[in-house]
């Protein structure tokens, strides 16, 4: 094994990597180097990407025609890209941390070392040998090092070029999708005359199909019923109706939870009350599931006989009104358990229709979130994948109203054109447990590579932390340093 030590090859590398922007000339350049340092069979080069995945670009120099990609985590190199730290293994047809990856049929022994920039991983450099006395150790792992610390300008130069092609792939991936999203995104909007910033956005199928439901019943006289959880958009929806109805008169809201029985009947019943505003109209029964008996008899009435008797003056008053209720509880429970009205129950039910949870339609958070994020906004802001895909993994309980706040307070906290990752507040994690029928590889390795695979997992776990590993193993911590000693992971005396 030659040396990384001859400064003169080193600098006419340095400016061969500077003068190509091209991350398939700089691993097959870089790879190539340091296949005539080190001497053995075949040294390959990884680009790692953003999402955790990695793809072999070159082979002892030679750029690869076409990439060949690992998935997240994959091979040694997935494996050094998340850990950010240089491995070796000696035996790597029985360690099953190197039990997938790219090699051909009989390399015994491989060494991986990341291409890093300030805590950032562009690549990975692995060296494959094919002899069975080739032990990996240290030494080579520091020769690698030596080579790479002599070229931070171009490996800087390079991180930098890759973020600025990945943010230009992106940015066209997004042209490119909102193209499709004009196509067929389907907007709802309330008419002028209804609360601002009542908007409902979606593209998934079982939210189209409520809206297609909604907006066919739309011109009947007969009542809705509207269940969803809170903040999934019940009340637009109702709105919308009225205003696709073609009904003359207002959309009154009643808020039965803001009010209790004496409050709600005054403000329903009077003379002067909601019923009699909506006249002509539509009356919106907001959380219809806080009604008291004593307040469903009398809207039952008013939907059966179209008249009420005013509570303040005790006429009797005609009405011609739509009623559509909404409500978070499944009215049909609340009948089994006597606290609704059956009658009133299957008025109300003539038309049912239930708004499906943000977490039932994530394919409409992307949308909706870049909707909400500059909604009315003069300087827009873009969310990069990494925090799309944050915002869509989370399960969402406050459904679009969270959402729309969470993206109204990361615009405000956030000084840059893009929102990454970082930028999103933590999100709690719907804990769910999944019965996965796996397909179980046997893969033939010692008792010895089976422990070292359970240590190196467990500190992984850990972040790398001896003392809470060693007490979750079960062993003193200095029993630990001699067991990642004895697998070359450490020098002697790492204490």
């Amino acid at each position: 094994m030659k040396t990384a030590s001859n400064h003169n090859e080193i600098a006419t590398l340095s400016t061969v990597l500077l003068s190509n922007l091209d991350e398939v000339v700089f691993f097959a350049k870089l790879s190539g180097f340091v296949q005539d340092i080190m001497g053995e069979h075949k040294v390959l080069g990884f680009e790692a990407l953003s999402d955790g995945s990695t793809r072999l670009l070159s082979e002892n120099g030679q750029a690869l025609s076409s990439a060949k990609l690992l998935n997240k985590g994959q091979g040694l190199s997935g494996y050094v890209a998340r850990m950010k730290r240089a491995y070796y293994s000696n035996s790597v047809k029985r360690d099953p941390i190197a039990s997938t990856g790219i090699r051909e049929e009989g390399v015994e022994a491989e060494l991986c070392v990341p291409v890093m920039i300030d805590g950032s991983v562009i690549g990975t450099i692995n060296v494959q040998s094919l002899k069975k006395d080739r032990n990996f150790s240290e030494s080579d792992i520091a020769v690698i090092n030596d080579l790479l610390a002599q070229l931070q300008s171009p490996i800087r130069n390079m991180h930098l070029f890759l973020m600025a092609k990945n943010m230009n792939r992106e940015l066209l991936s997004r042209i490119e999708a909102k193209e499709k999203e004009l196509s067929s995104r389907v907007e709802i909007q309330v008419s002028k005359g209804f609360e601002d910033n009542s908007q409902m956005i979606g593209l998934s199928k079982n939210f189209l199909d409520v809206v297609h439901t909604a907006k066919k019943v739309a011109g009947q006289d007969f009542p809705v019923l509207l269940e969803g959880q809170h903040g999934a958009g019940k009340k637009i929806l109702a709105k919308k109706i009225h205003s696709w109805s073609g009904r003359k008169g207002g959309c009154v809201v009643a808020s039965c939870s803001a009010l209790n029985e004496a409050q709600l009947d005054r403000e329903l019943f009077s003379s002067k009350g909601l019923l009699v505003q909506a006249n002509g109209g539509t009356l919106i029964i907001d959380d219809i599931c806080h009604t008291s008996h004593h307040i469903q008899t009398k809207l039952l009435r008013a939907l059966v006989a179209g008249e009420m008797i005013a509570v303040d003056t005790e006429e009797k008053i005609a009405l011609n009104v739509r009623m559509i209720a909404t409500s978070k509880v499944e009215l049909k429970k609340l009948v089994e358990e006597g606290k609704f009205k059956e009658e009133l129950f299957y008025r109300l039910n003539t038309v049912a229709l239930r708004i499906p949870a943000l977490r039932e339609r994530h394919e409409d958070v992307k949308v909706m979130a870049e909707f909400f994020l500059n909604q009315g906004k003069s300087q827009a802001k873009i969310l990069t994948s990494g925090a799309i895909e944050k915002l869509t993994s989370y399960f969402w309980p406050g459904n679009a109203h969270e959402l729309k706040n969470v993206m109204e307070r990361t615009y405000i906290l956030t000084d840059g054109q893009y929102i990454e990752a970082s930028d999103l507040p933590e999100f709690a994690q719907e804990v769910k447990v999944e019965k996965v029928e796996a397909k179980i590889e046997y893969i033939e390795f010692t008792l010895f590579d089976l422990e070292k695979k359970h240590i190196i997992d467990t500190l992984d776990h850990l972040q790398g932390n001896k003392t809470r590993a060693a007490k979750t193993l079960g062993i003193t911590v200095k029993t630990l340093y001699n067991k990642l000693h004895s697998y070359g992971l450490i020098e002697a005396r790492e204490q």
